[in-house]
């Protein structure tokens, strides 16, 4: 069997967060969008991107690098992000490669996403992020383990039922759980706590299963995906390296999975944090209903009357991919609001979902999205017209 045989035969299926809005995209999103930059660190600007001349990630590898160099996206994060997901260049990837390191074949797949919103009192959140995840084969070339990339380390579980989940019509394709914000990737859904906070990676999202690409050159430009000037110490909040330049986790696969454990304890502490916010955590909408009218969706809600929250966030949706959002703070217990259909989309549905005092949050209510009709006009009508 052929590499490239391998990692389509493994390739994972990606589980976004419903009314998440940064899918992955290519890694050409980076440079092609208008107003992009590839910059030196005192700012000088080597090339800009523009609708008549976007660049190409073979900008990275054409010219002459410095240390310090980054790339600088404008300042339009999610509507740039939510654009490019309709454009056949820059819709999502899964980024593979194989390596045989350590007594195993390592099917690796990167993936790539324009920003992470993820962030502590403000600090931390960053243009680019590179994830990724990896399978490990045995001599049979069956598999043996997996490791998933989770902030600045991972997790490392054996490859069977229970321990990971696989697409229901085709066990030799991982599950991979995508954190909304941190895009850390988990084994399961639910609520996953870490040193700073808790992800929580949900199993309701539609499945992406995206194209397989292989990485060029470009995946080791020694800069920086992303600007780093708004970072802290140029460590919390910077843009990423490039997958090649992220240590073991290319150089040495095995080596970075034997670092990681099965992390059972923070398994069984989830499992808690998700028991014990069943106690207060607000119920979604007890009605929902959206409707067209024009260029704008307009949403009304009900909410349960216990533990209804207080803050609302909208979503709206052409067919699986969010066109639009909206927060309302300080909900009233029924009320309405509106959406601005972006121009070329069709909205097909609207997600609501409830948060508290606490910031926990409720399952996002679903809806279609009616299209108003003209009455047809009356006899008596008619026949005014008529006379």
């Amino acid at each position: 069997m052929t590499d490239r045989e391998l990692l389509e035969r493994h390739k994972p299926i990606l589980k976004f967060d419903p009314q998440y809005d940064y899918r992955a995209l290519s890694a050409s999103s980076a440079l092609a969008n208008p107003g992009n930059q590839l910059l030196r660190s005192h700012g000088e600007v080597v090339a800009r991107s523009s609708e008549s001349s976007p660049l190409g990630l073979d900008s990275l590898t054409g010219y002459e690098t410095e240390d310090g160099d980054f790339l600088a996206m404008s300042a339009d994060y999610p509507g740039d992000a939510g654009r490019m997901e309709w454009e056949e260049d820059h819709r999502g990837r899964l980024y593979g490669r194989v390596v045989r390191n350590g007594g195993r074949t390592w099917l690796q797949y990167w993936f790539w996403l324009y920003y992470n919103p993820k962030h502590l009192f403000g600090f931390g959140k960053h243009e680019g992020d590179w994830e990724m995840i990896q399978i490990g084969l045995g001599e049979d070339l069956q598999p043996e383990v997996a490791s998933y990339a989770q902030h600045n380390s991972g997790e490392a579980r054996p490859w069977k039922e229970g321990a990971m989940d696989f697409a229901e019509d085709d066990p030799n394709r991982p599950l991979v759980y995508v954190a909304p914000f941190s895009h850390a990737s988990y084994f399961k859904a639910g609520s996953q706590p870490y040193v700073l906070g808790v992800d929580d990676p949900r199993a309701d999202g539609p499945p992406a299963d995206l194209a397989l690409a292989d990485l060029g050159d470009w995946a080791s430009w020694p800069g920086k995906w992303g600007n780093p000037e708004r970072s802290i110490a140029q460590r919390v909040g910077r843009g990423p390296s490039s997958p090649a330049h992220q240590g073991s986790k290319w150089s040495d696969p095995d080596a970075w999975h034997r670092n990681l454990r099965y992390r059972r304890f923070r398994v069984l502490l989830g499992r808690a944090f998700h028991r014990l916010g069943f106690l207060t955590y607000p119920h979604e909408p007890a009605s929902l209903s959206a409707r067209l009218d024009g260029n704008r969706v307009s949403v009304e809600w009900e909410l349960a009357p216990r533990r209804r929250g207080r803050h609302l966030y909208v979503t709206l949706h052409q067919d699986h991919l969010v066109i639009g959002t909206r927060r309302v703070r300080a909900a009233e217990r029924s009320g309405e609001t509106s959406l601005k259909v972006p121009d070329g989309r069709t909205p097909t549905s609207v997600r609501v979902s409830v948060y508290n005092r606490m910031r926990q949050r409720s399952d996002p209510k679903p809806t279609t999205v009616a299209v108003q009709t003209l009455a047809p006009a009356s006899a008596d009508a008619d026949e005014v017209a008529a006379g």
